[in-house]
């Protein structure tokens, strides 16, 4: 017996363990390195997958109903083209208009928050003047337009626009190419996994019973985003903001960043609402998108999911920091779907199981704690995880 009160039997090698750490800890460095580098070349992939998987229940359903498989297909496509085309176009217009009148929301804003900074020095609160009027400084706006290098400036600042415009257009052809090939490899790939598997290769099958998890996320995730945008386009009118649609869609969008996309989608319309009605109405804007986001987000979205997506709500903010840092805003958008596959591929390992484990989501239950995706109750000898990692919590796979 060890001074620890541990058998010869259950002692550990901390020599070998921790070289094995420090070559993990180097190849996750080395990968995520590469990713970070591959930006451009995996973000295409990656949308393309998860656009695909969103979409393939409608092709699925066209195939049933006999279909052709080329008109499927086709129908699925344009859809999806419709949509993002459709709102790009909107977008956009609305933006420009929006940027026309810019000038004078900005000087509006200046002017309110002028006001307030007055009322707090009033109350006591000293410099609060001094920060707003260096926030909204017109003279270094005015000096930096009369210098010489203006013109060069501002061609620059538009062939760096007509750039990105081209980046994002050929990133959507290629997201869309890349969508159609894999709805046309879909069919009969639990067949193909099962032959790879019995061919002496890995083991899918973890994967493929979360993609339907995966599936089913992105299409609450959708119709949730997509009310979160009806409702705060229908309160922005109700306010007789100027862009309600603009808000509506921004709102759409910024609701598949977990967290943090909706707040940020609803400060341009708070901001609209002071400028145009006054403080008291940029309150009650702001309320009403709390409101919105807090019924959806706590009572519709968890009845449509139920039990079976059991991530952290820490882990959820830490996904959404840390793809952010990997592939920027782009990867934010995709933090909980890619959470999800990445706890998947822990969960079918022996090795970083406990990982997943850490990474579920956790209940108490008349004073008992329950992890999502995981049987507690088990007897001895038996190793947590055997079933899959959305399962709901108390059964396992037949």
């Amino acid at each position: 017996m060890s001074d620890f009160g541990k058998t010869p039997e259950q002692e550990v090698d901390w020599g070998s363990r921790g070289s094995q750490v420090i070559v993990t800890l180097a190849c996750l460095f080395i990968v995520l390195a590469g990713m970070k580098l591959a930006a451009n070349l995996l973000l295409p992939i990656v949308y393309a997958f998860f656009l695909a998987v969103l979409s393939y229940p409608l092709a699925r359903w066209l195939r049933r109903h006999r279909w052709p498989m080329p008109l499927a297909l086709g129908v699925t496509m344009f859809v999806n083209l419709a949509v993002v085309a459709g709102l790009i176009t909107i977008a956009v217009r609305l933006m420009v208009s929006f940027a026309a009148d810019l000038p004078r929301y900005v000087k509006g804003l200046n002017s309110k928050l002028g006001e307030m900074a007055l009322w707090l020095e009033g109350k006591g609160v000293s410099g609060v003047k001094a920060e707003v009027d260096h926030l909204f400084d017109w003279n270094t706006v005015v000096e930096w337009s009369t210098q010489d290098n203006v013109m060069r400036g501002l061609g620059t600042a538009l062939g760096s626009t007509f750039g990105a415009v081209s980046t994002v257009f050929v990133g959507l052809v290629m997201i869309l190419l890349l969508m159609m090939f894999i709805l046309m490899e879909a069919h009969g790939t639990h067949s193909r996994l099962q032959a790879v598997k019995l061919s002496g290769g890995p083991d899918f099958s973890g994967l493929m019973r979360s993609a339907d998890d995966i599936q089913k996320y992105l299409g609450v995730k959708t119709l949730i985003s997509a009310l979160t945008g009806l409702l705060a386009g229908v309160l922005c009118w109700l306010f007789g903001l100027q862009y309600p649609l603009l808000w509506a869609i921004l709102a759409f969008v910024f609701n598949f960043i977990p967290a943090v996309g909706s707040t940020a989608a609803s400060i341009p319309a708070i901001a609209e609402a002071l400028v145009q009605n006054g403080p008291m109405h940029a309150v009650v804007v702001a309320v009403g998108y709390g409101g919105i986001n807090f019924c959806l987000d706590n009572f519709v979205q968890p009845h449509l999911l139920g039990n079976r997506f059991g991530i952290s709500p820490l882990v959820v903010i830490l996904s959404v920091i840390f793809w952010g840092w990997l592939w920027g805003p782009l990867g934010m958008f995709l933090a909980v779907p890619l959470t999800m596959v990445m706890k998947v591929i822990l969960d079918n390992t022996e090795e970083f199981r406990w990982l997943s484990v850490m990474m579920a989501k956790k209940k108490v239950r008349h004073g008992e704690v329950e992890v999502a995706g995981y049987d507690l109750h088990l007897h001895e000898g038996e190793i947590i995880g055997s079933g899959a990692s959305t399962e709901i919590p108390g059964r396992r796979e037949p």
